[in-house]
């Protein structure tokens, strides 16, 4: 009887301690996961700090440029520059959009496959958030307050030399400013529904642009 029942209490201490290892292993594959977790959010917490400096830098220089090239200019270059600035922070916003709405699947593929550009593709979708902040909320910022710096000179400007009276004065520089802001917006709106619904061609073309100034590894 003793022999009989030394069997299942063996096969019954095995399978106890194979329900340990089996739960050590599991807990440590938890543990391991929330390391990596908690180092992602340590890298993602330095973000705010670098925007911050890239803000200041950007805004800056676009500022300083624009102050530059504005000094003494005639109303065209005013427009001109007034154009390209807007269009610049529409195309950033595009982007910025783009790689939010992206599929990364399709990237993935194409890096498989050598496709040039997927790599950077697959790296852009990656790191989505910080594209996002960097096109929409760093550079798209920054053109439209150097959009309203241009703008303030064509005003002047197109009021310089004229002999009107105050309130039409103000009038025309409420009329540019409005001219800019709702041309701003209007093509951002349509810029976001292109973008929207051709989310993974933006960014593997901008992916392919970027591939020509660094080598996809």
């Amino acid at each position: 009887m003793k022999n009989k029942d030394s069997v299942p209490r063996s096969n019954e201490a095995t399978d106890q301690s194979e329900e340990v290892a089996q739960e050590a292993q599991l807990n440590e594959s938890k543990r391991k996961e929330k390391d990596k977790s908690d180092k992602k959010k340590k890298k993602r917490n330095l973000w705010p700090l670098k925007a911050f400096f890239i803000t200041l830098v950007l805004a800056a220089a676009v500022n300083t440029g624009s102050e530059l090239a504005l000094t003494d200019s005639q109303w065209w270059l005013a427009t001109i520059l007034t154009v390209i600035i807007l269009l610049l922070g529409v195309v950033f916003d595009i982007i910025g959009t783009a790689a939010t709405a992206c599929d990364i699947g399709p990237f993935h593929s194409m890096a498989s496959r050598r496709v040039r550009g997927g790599k950077t593709a697959v790296r852009l979708a990656k790191k989505k958030d910080i594209v996002s902040s960097v096109c929409c909320d760093i550079v798209g910022d920054i053109c439209g307050i150097v959009s309203g710096v241009c703008g303030a000179a064509l005003a002047v400007e197109a009021i310089e030399g004229v002999n009107l009276s105050q309130t039409w004065n103000v009038v025309i520089k409420v009329l540019i400013y409005s001219v800019i802001s709702t041309l701003t917006i209007t093509f951002k709106a349509i810029g976001k529904n292109v973008a929207v619904k051709n989310a993974n061609k933006i960014i593997l073309g901008v992916a392919k642009v970027l591939s020509i100034f660094r080598k996809e590894g």
